[in-house]
């Protein structure tokens, strides 16, 4: 899995900020937060993306995608390919680490753990993650013209804060519901897939894209479900 979304996002570096508008959206509280909290540095951005949201002196921008990594370096931005289930940095090396729409393709477990230990002691944790509930109008049209599931899971809210709860101290969590409407189904589900995310209709048959197009086109949106917090490393 971690090649395919490796090289997903590779290609979609180009156009990835002209589409991830809801992403931007829920970056730009968490961002709030970040700011408010004294925006302490050295921070870790992890899951960088094209490093849009965060730059400048003090900032590490970490990406999985070789594509995102080489923006994030036109940015100006010290940045480094690498995986957060793995972090290449010393223990204690940040004061902070900022995520935005990135631990839904990681094993948060491994990456919570990951950010404890690269993370100085009082040092603060800023996530925002798309939880269960995204994208349920068009998962719910895919179930009812196939009759299966989308292979991909959100996590629940409730995992990703009992995982952040377990090594940190939680100072203060909220929700977002994020949605936009569309003209058709093939323009929203190209603002899903076009940043880099997985189709889950590849495998579709004729009948099923069919069915599906005249479901999802009654109502054509994208929604998201996003648990933000900011965490303390005690």
């Amino acid at each position: 899995m971690k090649d395919k979304v490796k090289r997903n996002f590779s290609k979609a570096a180009e156009k990835y900020d002209s589409l991830a508008t809801l992403q931007e959206k829920a970056g730009r509280e968490l961002l709030r937060l970040y700011e408010m909290a004294g925006a302490p540095k050295p921070v870790l951005d992890l899951g960088a993306g094209t490093g849009r949201l965060l730059s400048g002196k003090g900032v590490v921008s970490l990406d999985i995608a070789p594509g995102m990594a080489r923006l994030c370096r036109k940015r100006g931005n010290l940045s480094v390919c690498g995986n957060g289930e793995l972090l290449p940095f010393r223990k204690g090396s940040f004061k902070g680490v900022f995520t935005n729409f990135s631990l839904q393709w990681t094993e948060i477990d491994r990456v919570t753990e990951e950010v404890f230990r690269v993370l100085e002691k009082g040092g603060l944790f800023f996530l925002s993650v798309p939880v269960e509930g995204s994208l349920e109008t068009l998962f719910n049209a895919w179930r009812r013209a196939s009759g299966r599931a989308p292979g991909f899971r959100f996590p629940k809210e409730e995992e990703i804060f009992r995982k952040t709860a377990e090594l940190f101290e939680v100072l203060t969590f909220r929700r977002l519901f994020l949605i936009e409407r569309f003209n058709s189904p093939r323009e929203a589900l190209k603002r899903v897939t076009g940043i880099g995310a997985k189709n889950p209709f590849v495998r579709a048959s004729f009948k099923e894209a069919k069915r599906f197009r005249e479901i999802y086109g009654e109502d054509p949106v994208v929604e998201y479900r996003v648990f933000l917090a900011v965490a303390r490393k005690t």
